[in-house]
């Protein structure tokens, strides 16, 4: 687990300076790679790349990057880890390619100098990466499928710069960083900024299972997986025994392979199945007792602590428990909008930062249960939608209308039911209603990926199309966002074997009713673990919010909402804002899930500010900004 970055000139701004710039940008990420770091320039072309290193696999020098190869001709710098590339290395090594380390970089640079762009779709694993060709001059970029590994960057006349995040390239004084309202507006509708856009108009993420050509002044983007046609084709003809059998055997290999360090690995244990079933099969691949971490919250309805424990010691783990004080997530707060480099507003993010500082104490890896949910059809969300579309077409549209017009939460679902499926769905993973972003933004703009998702998927039950939706937006863009920021603002580099494609790629084939409530992956974990440790409702990850709003956080609620700051944020109908702290001050309602996201904006928006005063006024800079102004090159996008 890596950081990376990289800059290239136009042929018409002067070299002078981009080092630094480009060093300026590793500073911003040092956290995702404490133990090396490194450029290398291409003066002639204008490019540099620059690199911040978590050793994991080979902690040897010869796994320095930037890596090099073909006389020079190749330049690569990585983020993330290569599952299978000792079976490519023994596949390259049979072409006659030889090799100096036993690192996956220099297996994914092998690849590409003998498949091309290709390469991806041979690569099993978790991955950013950037290839400069020298010969060609032209730079390769790509994601993963799952999207667990970010990339972003920014284009414009000055030439092209990419990232692991976006606050290395916000930095940047020749990047505009205008704020993108449309993204602030999806953002309170979603509590995150989907691909490809960002909190900044001038950068982009680059959106997951998708790759990039940069060369000749031009950017060229496709995608290279779409899980799309597995979800809407046929569903494989196999009994229950087979299929849990199947699934078994995939994330089997799956963790196996993700179990391959040369450094302390460990896994995040909450209990639930997703991560018992993860941690299950690692103790029976391991020879040592696997380390497992939890932490304990003082708040019992938010504490998982004892069904975790319970199952460390059915399974044998090596397991440490870290019971945090509320103290302890109120002071991260505010942390976290610079943690993330844009408004995220999932408050879970706070207690997973907590546990992976716990589990960096004794790993430098943990393997997680992420990805279950979203795969294998988790959430209770897919059965009340399951439900609502059932009632409604018992009440019939009149029913339904009639129903709007009682009070309380018969009226709330009332209003539901006279909602098209699609827009019933993004109302149960919303947070403020469509009416109350418009009124704030005015603006409502779609979410492209799920329209295209739900579009695909027409004629497939409910519940598929709802995860697959998922599939595509929220678990790239809020699950695994939330946990490679949370952990690797630590230095802790997580593994999510679950999200290994071949897996996915089965689960999206299987009966619709064997994706229900995690069906499948239960019967795997009923074979390692009783019943009685498992049966209980879901718990999930949170904090206590609303009685923080009415507590502890209420001074710092009052005085981030206000009308003078909250227009200054863009936002334009305060009387919303109002209404929402009234009703959760008073008690009349929890608002707190509303609430949270506009906090974060706020406090989001200070550090934005802060930020914006540091950075070098353009024009007066000296090296690459002055240069590029001298040129008469723009230096926006």
């Amino acid at each position: 687990m890596c950081g990376i970055a990289g800059l290239w000139l136009s042929g018409g701004v002067h070299f002078a300076g981009a080092e630094d710039a480009v060093d300026g940008m590793l500073s911003c990420i040092l956290h995702r790679g404490p133990d090396d770091g490194g450029l290398w320039t291409d003066r002639d072309a204008g490019v540099v790349l620059g690199h911040r290193r978590l050793s994991i696999i080979d902690l040897s020098p010869l796994g320095h990057q930037p890596m090099l190869a073909g006389d020079n001709r190749f330049a690569i710098v990585f983020n993330g880890e290569i599952y299978n590339y000792q079976e490519l290395r023994a596949e390259l090594t049979r072409k006659g390619i030889q090799f100096s380390s036993t690192s996956d970089t220099e297996v994914l640079l092998a690849g590409y100098r003998a498949w091309g762009t290709g390469v991806v779709d041979r690569l099993v694993g978790m991955f950013s990466f950037a290839i400069w060709d020298a010969k060609s001059r032209d730079l390769f970029l790509a994601r993963d499928r799952a999207g667990e590994k970010p990339l972003c960057y920014a284009h414009g006349a000055w030439g092209f710069a990419f990232a692991s995040e976006i606050s290395a390239l916000a930095q940047l004084p020749f990047v505009a960083d205008d704020i993108d309202q449309e993204a602030v507006a999806l953002y309170l509708q979603y509590q995150y900024v989907p691909s490809p856009r960002t909190i900044y108009r001038a950068v982009k993420k680059l959106p997951p299972g998708h790759a990039m050509r940069v060369a000749g002044g031009s950017v060229t983007t496709w995608r290279y997986w779409d899980p799309t046609p597995l979800a809407v084709g046929p569903r494989l003809d196999i009994d229950e025994v087979d299929a849990a059998n199947e699934l078994e055997s995939r994330l089997r290999t799956a963790v196996r392979g993700q179990m391959i360090a040369d450094v302390p690995l460990g896994a995040f244990l909450s209990g639930g199945v997703d991560s018992t079933a993860v941690v299950s099969l690692m103790v029976e691949l391991s020879s040592s007792p696997v380390r497992t971490f939890t932490i304990g919250f003082r708040v019992p309805q938010f504490d998982e602590s004892e069904h975790a424990h319970a199952v460390a010691q059915h399974l044998g783990t090596a397991h440490t428990v870290e019971y945090l004080t509320e103290r302890d997530a109120l002071d991260l707060i505010p942390r976290v909008a610079e943690m993330y480099g844009e408004p995220f507003a999932d408050p879970s993010a706070l207690p997973t930062h907590l546990l992976s500082v716990t589990a960096r104490k004794q790993v430098t890896v943990s393997l997680s249960g992420d990805g279950g949910d979203e795969v294998l059809g988790g959430y209770s969300r897919y059965d009340k939608l399951e439900d609502l579309t059932l009632l409604g077409r018992s009440l019939g549209a009149s029913g339904s209308r009639l129903l709007t017009r009682m009070p309380g939460r018969v009226g709330r679902v009332a209003r539901l039911l006279t909602l098209p499926q699609d827009a019933m769905y993004r109302r149960l993973v919303g947070v403020l209603e469509a009416d109350d972003v418009r009124a704030l933004t005015g603006c409502l703009p779609v979410l492209p990926e799920f329209e295209r998702a739900w579009a695909a998927s027409a004629g497939q039950p409910v519940r598929q199309r709802a995860m697959l939706a998922d599939l595509l937006t929220y678990l790239p863009e809020a699950i695994l966002v939330k946990v490679d920021r949370a952990a690797m603002a630590t230095s802790l580099e997580t593994r999510a074997p679950i999200l290994d494609h071949r897996v996915i790629e089965f689960a999206l084939q299987l009966p619709v009713e064997f994706v229900r409530r995690k069906r499948l992956l239960k019967q795997l974990v009923y074979r390692r673990v009783p019943r009685r440790l498992m049966d209980r409702p879901k718990q999930g990850f949170g904090v206590p919010l609303s009685r923080w709003f009415r507590g502890e956080l209420r001074p710092l609620l009052l005085d981030v909402l206000t009308p003078s700051r909250t227009a200054d944020l863009g936002l334009r109908d305060y009387g919303t804002v109002r209404r929402l702290l009234d009703e959760h001050l008073s008690g009349a309602r929890d608002q707190s899930a509303r609430l949270w996201p506009l906090l974060v904006l706020g406090l989001w928006h200070d550090a934005h500010r802060v930020r914006a005063r540091a950075r070098a006024p353009v024009g007066t800079g000296a090296g690459v900004v002055g240069d590029a102004l001298r040129t008469g090159a723009s230096v926006v996008e």
